[in-house]
């Protein structure tokens, strides 16, 4: 991840027939990928919070009960964020693919047809667990069809297909205005599209070295004093930002913005992460460290810039640029240090990274919609903000104190096989 760079570089300068297949394979391999991530995060997952007032309006759901439900679905990613490694191993990439298609459309079309908070509340469950299984086979998927030179690339193009799916979202929800319904319908349909062609072009098998295995690591691997701040940093980003994915339209909406206006806010915030999957060559050029303390400061002042400014669309679109490009930005940052911590094994340790992020996203939703029962949107945001503004003290490491940790070793058992 430590080369991010934007989807247009996947076309190749070199014109020669061979550089015009590897272009032509890369392409292959990475837009169906990146539609399956569009469709079940962007989608799936990020859908419910910009459709969020009008189904509290319609199927009477409180903020409190809306903050349950959204960790609901990210309690049911982690699920499948874990079982997709046993899944991927045994069964090859096709079927997980195939498997976050049809959970998103299902879930989606549960919620589109929702009658009650519970009924609502299980379509968002079930397409939240889509998201576990769609990103994770891409790994595999790259590692073997990606020429080594091209892997970071690929991965990354992949990567940014939530902010493309939240791009496209916003626009569908404007277009339908209150008509909520007709809007997940309208992301099952391009969810189904898009599923049919994902699985279809990935490959029903990857190649193993021997027996296929699954890594058995002691807990003291990944919670050691080189990993520590970068877990407590994953929990508090994921804590502090899920409120913005949940909340921030209702929010907007509370402050006496437009429901089209607080959408279009939606929807440049999905921009504004595309646009940061550049953010790699700002980490060569300042550092890990540097990069990672701007962007976590930026992501807490886009917080509290909609906490203060919710009323005034011009901060808000303001707010919802800094924080899709800096949310993004953190995100990459803690992959590039996840990398040095465990180079040892750098897809467990990307795995945890993602299972404390998550973490976080369960707890944020829950406390957040709880706390807007009792004290507002403003000061729940706010609250969100210092939240984010914290993990600023859980950086990557200094010069000298790379020094001291350069000393210790991260211990991991064998793996069984």
């Amino acid at each position: 991840m430590d080369g991010l760079r934007g989807t247009g570089d996947l076309v190749l300068r070199d014109t020669s027939p061979a550089a015009t297949e590897q272009a032509g394979r890369l392409l292959r391999l990475a837009l169906p990928g990146v539609a399956l991530i569009a469709v079940t995060f962007g989608l799936a997952r990020y859908g419910y919070g910009l459709l969020l007032p009008e189904m509290q309006s319609d199927l009477g759901i409180s903020s409190h009960t809306a903050g349950l439900i959204a960790s609901g679905a990210y309690a049911s990613y982690l699920v499948t964020n874990i079982a997709v490694i046993w899944l991927t191993v045994h069964l090859g990439p096709r079927w997980p693919i195939g498997l976050a298609a049809g959970l998103a459309a299902a879930g989606m079309a549960v919620v589109a047809t929702a009658q009650t908070p519970a009924g609502a509340a299980v379509g968002v469950v079930v397409a939240g667990a889509a998201a576990g299984f769609a990103l994770p086979p891409y790994a595999d998927i790259v590692d073997q069809e990606a020429p080594p030179s091209r892997r970071a690339l690929a991965w990354s193009t992949i990567s940014s297909g939530t902010g493309w799916g939240v791009a496209v979202a916003g626009p569908v929800a404007v277009g339908f205005g209150d008509s909520w319904r007709f809007a997940w319908l309208t992301f099952v349909v391009l969810t189904v599209a898009a599923g049919i062609i994902a699985t279809a072009l990935a490959p029903a098998k990857v190649r193993h070295e021997g027996r296929p295995r699954v890594p058995q690591l002691s807990w003291t691997w990944f919670v050691c004093p080189k990993s520590r701040p970068l877990l407590l940093s994953s929990v508090l980003i994921g804590a502090g930002s899920a409120v913005w994915w949940t909340f921030s339209v209702e929010a907007l909406r509370t402050a006496g913005l437009s429901g089209g206006q607080a959408r279009l806010a939606y929807a440049v915030c999905g921009v504004a992460a595309i646009i940061a999957s550049w953010s790699g060559s700002v980490v060569d050029r300042i550092g890990l460290r540097n990069s990672y303390l701007t962007a976590c400061a930026l992501l807490a002042a886009a917080l509290g810039l909609i906490a203060l400014g919710a009323s005034r669309f011009a901060l808000v679109l303001l707010a919802a640029v800094l924080f899709g490009a800096f949310y993004s930005a953190v995100v990459a940052s803690q992959g590039i240090w996840s990398a040095s911590v465990f180079a040892r094994r750098p897809s467990a340790g990307l795995a945890a990274v993602n299972t404390a992020l998550t973490l976080g996203t369960i707890t944020g939703p829950a406390l957040g919609g709880t706390a807007i029962h009792a004290i507002g949107h403003t000061r729940t945001l706010l609250t969100a903000a210092a939240v984010v503004g914290v993990a600023v003290f859980f950086c990557p490491p200094s010069a000298r104190r790379r020094e001291v940790l350069a000393a210790h070793r991260c211990r991991a058992t064998p793996v069984r096989d």
